[in-house]
């Protein structure tokens, strides 16, 4: 599979998750559904990596975009009195887009991912709440959080179908693409609920910043071990380095391999 037609892929994933969700209020009066291309890139990692694919698998991975549009909905909410129009009907957006997915699973009768789902559902709002109590969390911790946060839905579709060969990877890049834009918030003076948490121990910005570039910095050298782990063909590296993680090619030219 060439780079184009892995990018027409990761298309016809977004306008799926578009139309399953559409709502006429809803795509007028709010942002509209959103996930990240990263997270695609790696629901449908095994299908651009040729692993067998069926039907019930797509569906299975729409339903988890679905999952994460519906969480990124409730993430825009904000904290703010009076509450707006527009914040309502986020909140609203976000209810609905879980409905649509967990009607698409019950459709498919698929029970066993819809156990998998609402348990890493369940795990990511467990840490998500985290971010509002007092407790002080060792930049480890966090970085726990932050994990689960990242990728608990997209390690419950690979358990689901057998595809863990490839968590460790998706684990690594995410983390990486997570930690690259809250480098990027701090250092433009936003504080985000992750930074919030690393200050409780690191204290001061500057120590922030060193901790996050020396993880980027040791998660780079992680993904490119783990791509040969995953024995990737090259098309797949590309993306994967120039794409997703596009911060980290400069620093490491790729190889053609055979």
């Amino acid at each position: 599979m060439n780079g184009q037609q892995i990018q027409s892929k990761i298309i016809s994933m977004e306008i799926d998750v578009l139309k399953a969700v559409r709502q006429r209020t809803l795509d007028q009066l709010t942002e509209g559904p959103f996930v990240k291309e990263a997270r695609l890139f790696f629901l449908l990692l095994p299908f651009f990596n040729g692993e067998q694919w069926s039907d019930k698998m797509e569906t299975s991975a729409r339903t988890v975009a679905i999952v994460y549009a519906a969480l990124h909905a409730h993430d825009r909410v904000k904290e703010e009195m009076p509450i707006s129009k527009e914040q309502q009907l986020t909140v609203l957006a976000g209810d609905f887009y879980s409905g649509i997915y967990y009607q698409l699973l019950a459709e498919g009768k698929n029970i066993e991912m819809v156990q998998k789902l609402a348990t890493a559902i369940i795990q990511v709002s467990e840490k998500k709440a985290s971010f509002h109590e007092l407790a002080l969390q060792q930049p480890e911790q966090v970085e726990e959080t932050a994990t689960v946060i990242e990728t608990a839905l997209l390690n419950a579709f690979y358990v689901e179908n057998g595809f863990g060969h490839y968590k460790q990877l998706m684990e690594q890049s995410l983390l990486y693409i997570r930690y690259t834009e809250e480098l990027e918030a701090l250092k433009k003076g936003e504080f985000s609920y992750l930074l919030k948490l690393l200050s409780g121990s690191l204290i001061h910005s500057t120590f922030i910043e060193r901790w996050l570039v020396d993880r980027l910095e040791a998660l780079g050298n992680e993904i490119l071990e783990s791509i040969n782990d995953c024995e990737l063909d090259f098309e797949l590296k590309n993306i994967l380095l120039h794409q997703i993680i596009p911060h980290r090619h400069s620093a490491e030219p790729l190889t053609r391999e055979g």
